[in-house]
């Protein structure tokens, strides 16, 4: 048992120094991209979580690319499948369902000196969606929809994350 340590160990302190770093940051460990400031509470949970997965320090100081983007989220209440089965053990009731689409482009900016011109890299469509049944959340309604929200904004920044890793990867 202590061989088998010993050997992870060696391993692992052996693979610690290969300078192994992600094909798509730099040497900091971020993307080289500007993330904008997005209008209204959703668009602050939105940044902050592109924030986190994309450039975990800071903004860079002259990205190469930068990133623009139209949110949007919608609720929909969806009504009652069963109401007699939903009044009497909490199955088949009604719901709010929410989805965040983003339409959004990745274009150079340009920077003095990289000698580039601004052009559009990549163009897509994202998608976050979520849900919450209403029997579920009883008195604590509108913080559970807050939280339905918030996840269907944490999934379309996963989305958005790894379109723009796609994008940034390609030669």
């Amino acid at each position: 048992m202590v061989r088998v340590g010993a050997a992870l160990l060696f391993l692992l302190l052996s693979l610690a120094g290969c300078g192994f770093q992600p094909q798509l940051r730099d040497s900091t460990g971020q993307y080289d991209i500007a993330i904008p400031s997005i209008a209204a509470r959703d668009g602050q949970v939105l940044r902050a979580a592109l924030v986190q997965r994309l450039n975990r320090f800071e903004q860079p100081r002259n990205p190469l690319y930068a990133l623009e983007l139209q949110l949007s989220v919608d609720t929909d209440e969806v009504l009652a499948l069963n109401p007699r089965a939903c009044l009497t053990d909490g199955r088949n009731c009604s719901w709010s369902e929410v989805e965040a689409t983003a339409r959004f482009q990745i274009r150079t900016t340009g920077v003095a000196g990289s000698g580039q011109a601004e052009a559009i890299v990549w163009q897509g469509f994202a998608r976050g969606r979520s849900d919450q049944r209403r029997a579920q959340t009883g008195w604590r309604f509108g913080s559970a929809a807050e939280q339905a929200r918030t996840r269907a904004l944490h999934q379309l920044a996963d989305d958005l994350a790894l379109q723009v890793s796609v994008a940034l990867s390609r030669p």
